[in-house]
């Protein structure tokens, strides 16, 4: 059973993408053409047929190295020499592991473009290629203005259930209704930023007047939320597609990593940023996660702890 030659993998994945860029185009794979000076047929591991603009004739010839290391200007002098020899209008030359510096100065110079084909393989372009992907997630810090063990509370459960004068309404419930509205105002005002630049929500900060049945005076209760900053790490951005090396343009799709929504981290593909003092670039993607059941939340991580201030 015959086996394929080295790098056969890659010159197909090369040829299939080629296939995506002109459907009017002819695209062949393995294709051989007469040398222009001894009219002997020589290999092309890709070579296109297509027409500029719909109406003038060119033929690029596509050579897809498969190799440990970088090309070098040697590899460029090389091409140059085949592309003559085959009579083709340009040239494009793959190269699995990249070029060295020297080698895409040769390649400018002569009309070739260098590219490098991803197939969902992480993203080590220039951050001005791909796009960085960001998320933010809410959480709430509450403060309370004195203690309260005189009136028999002791943790955030009792504060919570306490029901408030003159509507029947839980603590607990004023808390959330209050921490989901200044969420919405602060998505809202990141929102209406769009158009300038991309940019993370704010932070807020809302004093409560909470007015009890049997305390002598109003209970403040702080409520600060504060947004967690997240970035993808770049091994988990993958990228799909075409990066030409000469000009520093890609063509393709990018994915960024999957986000645990019910966690409290969103996995390992994201790192935390700091709280200040970071700003998004122009070519960012921010997820923003919000409307989390805020009571929940609250009973479930702090609702037992002693009153004091509490973050959840």
């Amino acid at each position: 059973m015959a086996t394929k030659k080295p790098g056969r993998k890659y010159e197909e994945a090369v040829y299939a993408f080629a296939k995506t860029l002109d459907q009017s185009a002819e695209v062949l794979f393995d294709h051989k053409v007469p040398d222009r000076d001894t009219g002997e047929l020589r290999q092309c591991d890709v070579w296109i047929n297509a027409k500029f603009a719909g109406h003038w004739p060119l033929s690029i010839l596509v050579s897809c190295k498969d190799q440990k290391r970088k090309l070098n200007s040697g590899d460029i002098g090389s091409f140059c020499d085949e592309k003559r020899s085959t009579g083709a209008s340009t040239g494009v030359i793959y190269s699995r592991s990249g070029f060295t510096k020297p080698s895409v100065k040769k390649a400018q110079a002569n009309g070739i473009a260098c590219c490098r084909l991803y197939d969902h393989e992480p993203a080590d372009l220039p951050s001005t290629v791909w796009i960085e992907h960001f998320l933010c997630k809410p959480t709430i810090e509450l403060r309370l203005s004195k203690n309260l063990t005189k009136y028999g509370l002791t943790t955030w459960n009792d504060l919570f259930n306490l029901i408030l004068e003159g509507n029947e309404e839980k603590v607990l419930s004023v808390i959330a209704r209050t921490f989901s509205v200044d969420e919405k105002k602060s998505i809202s005002h990141q929102k209406s930023l769009l158009k300038q630049k991309v940019t993370f929500p704010g932070n807020w900060k809302s004093d409560l007047i909470l007015k009890v049945d049997g305390f002598e005076q109003d209970l403040v209760l702080t409520i600060i939320g504060r947004w967690k900053k997240y970035r993808a790490k770049s091994e988990a951005t993958l990228l799909n597609g075409s990066y030409c090396v000469s000009d520093g343009s890609f063509m393709g799709t990018q994915y960024g990593p999957s986000i645990d929504t019910w966690g409290e981290h969103p996995g390992d593909a994201w790192e935390e940023l700091p709280i200040t003092g970071f700003s998004l670039s122009t070519n960012s993607a921010l997820a923003i996660l919000w409307g989390t059941d805020v009571g929940g939340l609250l009973r479930e991580r702090v609702g037992s702890l002693s009153l004091g201030f509490a973050t959840g």
